[in-house]
């Protein structure tokens, strides 16, 4: 069943199909807030939040786009007024064990684990140090898997900025995670 039919099935007021829907996006919407809020905690409270939000709205989707973009889009906006109302205050922690966890390949070795492990933090410590067009722009097409449509809709910009953003994002990673080799070399 498509996003759209469940849409129309919790319209029409089967809860199941909510569950169903739910259960489609919870976990790339944790991810990209995760990534945003940098603290689990902040990550989860905003998931309910952007859901909740979203189940209220539901009736407004008009199907001009994907239901994921559409709710990655009430995703962005509940990042953006998070900050506002609690302003510029980013707290780091480090990579949540089960998101690790969850990566992890079950042949390899402790010692590939532990050293795969960090360099995952790394990365993901070096992109929440990238501004916020940066992170948004990366997480969307390369975690997410959007196209560069879906993200220029999701970014509210146009298909040409967000390639031009995608690129200098990706050069800013690369040229920070280079910078992070050499200090250690």
């Amino acid at each position: 069943m498509t996003d759209e039919e469940l849409i129309q099935e919790i319209l029409d007021g089967n809860d199941e199909a909510m569950k169903e829907l739910h259960g489609r996006h919870v976990q790339s919407v944790f991810q990209y807030l995760y990534i945003q809020m940098s603290d689990y905690h902040d990550a989860q409270e905003l998931l309910q939040d952007v859901m909740y939000k979203a189940a209220r709205r539901l009736a407004t989707f008009k199907g001009d786009s994907a239901f994921k973009t559409w709710l990655f889009a009430i995703a962005k906006h509940a990042v953006i007024d998070y900050y506002r109302t609690r302003g510029k205050r980013r707290r780091t922690t480090a990579v949540d064990n089960t998101v690790m966890d969850a990566v992890g390949d079950l042949k390899e070795s402790a010692e590939q684990t532990v050293i795969r492990q960090m360099e995952t933090e790394s990365v993901m410590q070096t992109i929440r140090q990238l501004p916020q067009t940066y992170r948004d722009v990366l997480h969307l097409r390369f975690i997410e898997g959007f196209s560069i449509k879906e993200t220029a809709k999701v970014m509210g910009k146009t298909s040409m900025s967000v390639k031009a953003l995608q690129k200098r994002a990706r050069a800013e990673l690369v040229n920070r995670i280079g910078n992070e080799v050499t200090a250690y070399e």
